[in-house]
């Protein structure tokens, strides 16, 4: 599994958070990922690797779900830096679909993408390879659509790259 170190990076500070945790506990393990040295060495790596979307992204999926929590919509990230929106968990998870092939992922993306792009923000564009990559584990396009930050610019491409 790809991000199976965003989830075992999760699962750790999550666990050194008090209980019972509230619907703001994105942001707080993010915060402690922030200003924690061990934490922050490990998230670093995961950034390199992974790319820092792909990282914040799973790493609200892997919170939410170990808690068996789900958020309807982002809010903006009020304690850490390291995200600028998160899931605000305030209702019991639905339950995940079956994996899916890349082909159907790409069908669902795109039927749900034109079903409701008047109310998408046109940022959600610059995520397409992750919101099938979170469709083919098994998650709703309603749901993948909303994990992705609304306000994301991706980085210019390496010179070496535009022509």
């Amino acid at each position: 599994m790809r991000t199976a170190g965003v989830k075992k990076l999760m699962g750790t500070v999550l666990d050194t958070l008090p209980k019972p945790h509230g619907e703001d506990v994105i942001d707080e393990v993010f915060f402690e990922i922030e200003y924690g040295p061990e934490y922050r060495l490990e998230y670093d790596a995961l950034c390199r690797e992974l790319g820092k979307t792909v990282v914040n992204t799973w790493g609200g999926y892997w919170i939410a779900h170990a808690l068996g929590m789900s958020g309807p919509a982002q809010v903006p990230a009020k304690k850490s830096k390291l995200i600028q929106s998160y899931s605000r968990l305030t209702a019991p998870a639905v339950a995940p679909g079956g994996k899916r092939k890349e082909p159907a992922a790409l069908e669902l993306m795109s039927s749900y993408y034109q079903e409701h792009k008047g109310t998408l923000p046109a940022s959600v564009r610059n995520h397409r390879e992750l919101i099938v990559e979170l469709i083919m584990s098994g998650i709703l396009p309603e749901h993948a659509f909303a994990m992705v930050p609304a306000d994301f610019t991706p980085p210019p491409a390496p010179a070496s790259r535009r022509r």
